[in-house]
């Protein structure tokens, strides 16, 4: 926070130059968070969007310079405004941290009604959505925003949850990851909006984990990535798999049959599924689920500590 402010003090920008510096700012429905004070958020009428002027938190009062808050105070006023009933992350400063990386953003509040955020997790991202680094924050001990606010705050990303090195963050932005509709992780595996928001923490852990284990697709490699199977209740096997795509055209997919192989190699299940167009770009991987119906289950009780889905020959 302090470099931030140094920064600042040292030359006060022009309005034009704060909108410049400002990272892309991820935006939610203020009713998508935890403990929104908000009944009901009725759909804001057409406007130019809500200007929110500086909350500081009692801790940033105590120790800023009243020079230091009319600094933050301008930068506040002129980003840019916001659709009404929204929460966005707007990203200002990212330094090198003795334990990572130091991002300081302002929350803001464009709702007419304080906010209370809770745990989040948060993500950075550089280039075309590739994500550098996520990692979840206790949000409530930024305390509660008032309504057309914004709140600056400094969020310290460890170096253990890093996913890249040596990546150079010129063109970075810090989001909310539920309001991302597209998540690149290691070896280009995409993660789109319905996924990310589907997804449990541990299933997105070990998609990034696998992501990072994965070898880079050869030129012109088309496969299909077993990633995760669950038996259930009804009989049912659910599958995720990573649909992989080395070839340099996007590809598109109507149909596709698949089957299931236990640790013998006997068929599991067999079905063919509708994809209704599912696109994976060039030189990326795409995970999706794969639903077997309890009457496609060709072998009951089998062995699945080792298994595999591929297209059946």
């Amino acid at each position: 926070m302090l470099s931030f402010l140094k920064k600042l003090m040292g030359n006060t920008p022009t309005p034009e130059e704060v909108r410049e510096q400002v990272q892309e700012e991820s935006i939610l429905a203020a009713t998508d968070t935890e403990q929104s004070h908000q009944t009901e958020q009725q759909k804001a009428p057409e406007q130019d969007g809500v200007v929110t002027s500086l909350s500081l938190h009692e801790t940033w009062e105590a120790k800023l310079s009243q020079q230091e808050k009319y600094a933050l105070s301008f930068v506040a006023q002129e980003l840019p405004p916001l659709a009404k009933g929204n929460i966005s992350l707007a990203g200002k400063h990212l330094v090198p941290h003795d334990e990572g990386i130091e991002v300081t953003a302002f929350i803001r509040n464009s709702s007419d009604r304080p906010v209370l955020l809770e745990s989040m997790t948060l993500v950075v991202l550089f280039g075309d959505q590739q994500l550098f680094t996520r990692q979840s924050f206790d949000l409530s001990v930024i305390g509660e925003i008032p309504a057309h606010a914004a709140r600056p705050w400094s969020f310290v990303f460890t170096r253990e949850h890093f996913l890249q090195v040596n990546v150079l963050l010129d063109n970075w932005k810090v989001a909310f990851e539920l309001a991302q509709k597209k998540m690149v992780l290691p070896q280009q595996l995409e993660l789109e909006e319905s996924w990310i928001k589907a997804l449990s923490d541990q299933q997105k852990q070990a998609l990034i984990d696998l992501s990072q284990r994965l070898p880079a697709l050869k030129e012109g490699e088309v496969n299909v990535q077993s990633v995760q199977l669950r038996e259930q209740e009804d009989g049912a096997l659910h599958a995720i798999l990573l649909i992989r795509n080395g070839s340099t055209q996007p590809l598109s997919f109507e149909k596709l049959p698949l089957a299931v192989y236990d640790v013998t190699g006997d068929t599991v299940a067999r079905g063919m599924f509708e994809l209704n167009g599912l696109t994976v770009n060039p030189s990326t991987s795409k995970p999706w689920l794969f639903i077997f119906p309890a009457e496609s289950v060709l072998k009951s009780n089998a062995d699945l500590s080792r298994w595999k889905a591929a297209v059946p020959q």
